[in-house]
């Protein structure tokens, strides 16, 4: 499944950089994933749903991960379709969420990603209200089942035709990523990519800052 995204408000898209993207954190594996990318002295946006921070162990961990200089986007409270919500509903799925990340971590979250990819008006606007920069992807694989092993993972995410400058990597937490992650890095800069810092992306929130 792909999508032609790119990392929007990258100032030079002839350099060759791609950007790393995590969904569905913290379940089972961001920890570890986000351990992986210290290791390697790269960063990653870990987008989180807010069904897996109802606990304080949950919270916890997300705290750990944004300690360790990993940005946290925001993926839906419980990542149902927006498109089958009310706008209240939507609200709720979305703002929620960044009250949540700021109890946690002391900031809201610059990335917006809608489950599935499927924004709706409202969810635009909100994401724009709340100085969120909207995000999709480029491709992905970790959710096909020909791709559920380390090694077919890592291959496919390095190897696929659709990696080109720009382009925005989409995985999950899932336990195949995570054994995959260390290779799919070194893969991508054995080719000559760099992993871009998300920090460095701009955003509504940084952009207002900025302008301070």
């Amino acid at each position: 499944m792909s999508g032609d995204f790119s990392i929007q408000n990258i100032d030079n898209p002839d350099e060759k950089i791609v950007l790393l993207t995590i969904d569905d954190a913290p379940d089972k594996n961001a920890l570890d994933m986000a351990k992986t990318l210290k290791e390697l002295n790269v960063k990653a946006i870990f987008f989180v749903n807010g069904h897996f921070l109802d606990t304080p162990e949950e919270g916890e961990i997300l705290k750990q991960i944004h300690k360790m200089g990993f940005p946290i986007g925001n993926h839906t409270y419980n990542h149902k379709s927006l498109r089958d919500l009310t706008e209240e509903e939507q609200r709720k799925e979305i703002v929620d969420l960044n009250d949540r990340v700021e109890e946690l971590i002391g900031e809201r979250p610059q990335f917006f990603r809608a489950p599935f990819g499927m924004n709706t008006d409202y969810s635009k606007q909100l994401a724009a209200d709340e100085k969120m920069l909207l995000m999709n992807w480029t491709y992905g694989y970790d959710w096909e089942k020909d791709y559920q092993s380390k090694e077919a993972l890592a291959d496919i995410m390095v190897n696929t035709p659709l990696l080109r400058n720009g382009a925005n990597l989409l995985m999950h937490d899932r336990k195949w990523t995570s054994e995959a992650l260390g290779d799919i890095v070194k893969g991508l800069q054995n080719k000559g990519y760099k992993i871009v810092d998300p920090t460095q992306i701009e955003t509504p929130a940084n952009k207002e800052t900025a302008a301070q």
